[in-house]
């Protein structure tokens, strides 16, 4: 043991050299880029992010943003609060990382506040709006959807206000698209005469504002009149294919209302293949979901289900795409930990004796901590493993008392006592939460329970709070849950599925919702169970 650690040591000694040379080049790069002023480089920025060169954008707005100090004067400030708001617009449109974005948006947010840079305000509300209803979209979750529509509809009371016009159509277009039910009575002032015929996208929001009132007053041909008029008034500065994108799913929306689903496909299909030539992945899943659920009502199972998968594929390669950027995502960090390590080399020649002391200790110490964490993970694993057995254990009980309830309801059947007409209503709802094709449905309800059940939503409510000792949205997670538990041990059809597509596939709109209703149910995390189902398969 002693003579590998030795070896060890001396290859470390031998890296210390040789890494020098290698980060050398890549620290001048630091150094040069970081020689430059902060408003070139925003502009070389701009630059590069226009040209989607999106690693080559993100090094030069972070550059500018770390400059960031609170005694720096209100021009050189302003310029970071910028730089702020560029990163999160690469983080968002290029690598789709919300989290990062996020995290950018709300710091230039709150240095706008503090340094009361209010004219650049609305411009970061309007991007983090744009960021959470994405997310909210995405994600399933309303309340982010919810907000964002809020943030939008102040950004356009403060752009009437300040007369910012771009700013206006900007927020306008986020707040209504595919948002049919908006109050337009609010927004007519898109129609003032003060606003310069120049301003970007202004024609394009009119369209947007016309063809949506149209909409509410069912009115869809002409609503389409509207919407086929915008391709030619897109005049935006930055990817104008959104804006057609925008279109063609409005288009395809008023031929759904119509129940024309050969016409409303085909613009689905010409907004996928544009989501896909251009990039825009944060939208072809949606997309595939449409056709799908467009496809079902026609009644092709077989189309449904095809873009269903593609649907559920996207999702899951938009999650591999953003952990395969992670090098590059990385490229800034790199560059500046190579320039630290740059300057520290003199010193670190000198100090060689002590980083190999320090080495051997930590070495030491790690091992130490791998025997301590390879002890309790045992523990974990076998604590786990009894847990997974129990639930298993639950489910084959549960399909029995379920075989004797059936039989039961068959013995009473012709009985008319309140009790047994009680226990006959418990049976049935229990027949139909034990369904996998009727729970599994988003939108399944308690009403949609009652009317499934030809009784009404008080007296299910009763039999449910009486029988189970809970209400009918936990009733209904617990069954979910188990239909879940059911796919992951089921190998053969969905051993290549993924943990969120499960928690899609059996009706959850959310991952939070699934983790918290799983862990209630069986005692582990949907991970841990998922390993340990592939453990007993093979």
């Amino acid at each position: 043991m002693k003579s590998r650690l030795i070896a060890l040591l001396g290859i470390l000694l031998q890296f210390t050299n040789s890494h020098a040379l290698a980060t050398r080049s890549v620290s001048e790069g630091y150094d040069s880029l970081s020689r430059i002023a902060s408003a070139q480089l925003l502009e070389s920025g701009r630059h590069h992010f226009e040209q989607r060169e999106a690693a080559e954008a993100l090094a030069c707005f972070a550059i500018v943003s770390e400059r960031y100090q609170e005694q720096m004067g209100d021009e050189e400030v302003q310029l970071c609060i910028r730089a702020m708001n560029n990163c999160a617009c690469v983080y968002k449109y290029f690598y789709f990382d919300y989290l990062q974005a996020y995290e950018y948006f709300v710091k230039a947010y709150d240095l706008c506040e503090k340094h009361k840079f209010d004219e650049f305000l609305p411009v970061i509300m309007v991007n983090l709006g744009d960021l959470l209803n994405d997310y909210g979209t995405n994600y399933g979750s309303e309340a982010l959807s919810d907000q964002a529509r809020q943030i939008f509809s102040e950004c356009m009371d403060y752009a009437v206000e300040t007369k910012n016009w771009e700013l206006m159509t900007t927020a306008f277009f986020n707040l209504s698209n595919q948002n049919y039910d908006l109050d337009l009575s609010r927004y007519s002032v898109l129609f003032n005469s003060d606003i310069p015929a120049s301003t970007p996208d202004l024609a394009f929001a009119r369209l947007q504002y016309d063809g949506i009132r149209e909409i509410q007053h069912h009115n869809y041909a002409a609503a389409r009149h509207y919407f086929e008029q915008q391709p030619s008034a897109v005049s935006t500065k930055w990817a104008p294919e959104r804006d057609t994108l925008a279109t063609l799913l409005n288009i395809a929306y008023t031929y759904e209302q119509e129940h024309d689903y050969d016409h409303a496909m085909d613009y689905l299909l010409q907004a996928l293949n544009l989501s896909d030539r251009h990039g825009i992945t944060d939208h072809s899943a949606s997309i595939c979901d449409m056709l799908g659920k467009l496809y079902a009502q026609r009644g092709d199972s077989a189309m449904a289900s095809h873009y269903h998968i593609r649907y559920l594929e996207m999702k899951d390669a938009a999650n591999d795409n953003r952990l395969a950027s992670i090098g590059e995502l990385n490229y800034i960090r790199e560059l500046r930990k190579e320039e630290q390590k740059a300057q520290l080399m003199a010193q670190r020649h000198q100090l060689q004796q002590y980083v190999i002391l320090a080495a051997s200790i930590v070495l030491l110490l790690i091992m130490g901590l791998a025997v301590l964490l390879w002890r309790k993970n045992r523990q974990l694993t076998l604590r786990n493993r009894s847990l997974f057995e129990k639930n298993q254990q639950v489910m084959a009980a549960e399909a029995h008392e379920l075989q004797l309830r059936k039989e039961y309801e068959e013995k009473y059947s012709h009985s008319k006592l309140s009790n047994e007409q009680r226990q006959r209503l418990d049976y049935r709802i229990q027949d139909l939460m034990s369904a996998p094709d009727i729970i599994c449905q988003s939108d399944f309800t308690l009403a949609r329970l009652a009317k499934m059940a030809d009784s009404n939503t008080t007296y299910v409510s009763q039999v449910i709070n009486e029988q189970y000792g809970m209400t009918f949205s936990n009733l209904l997670g617990s069954f979910r849950v188990r239909e879940a538990c059911r796919r992951m041990t089921d190998h053969e059809h969905y051993g290549n599925v993924t943990i969120e597509a499960i928690a899609t596939s059996v009706g959850f709109k959310s991952r939070t919702a699934f983790f918290n209703a799983f862990k209630r149910e069986t005692g582990l995390t949907p991970s841990e169970y998922q390993r340990m189902a592939t453990a007993q398969n093979h």
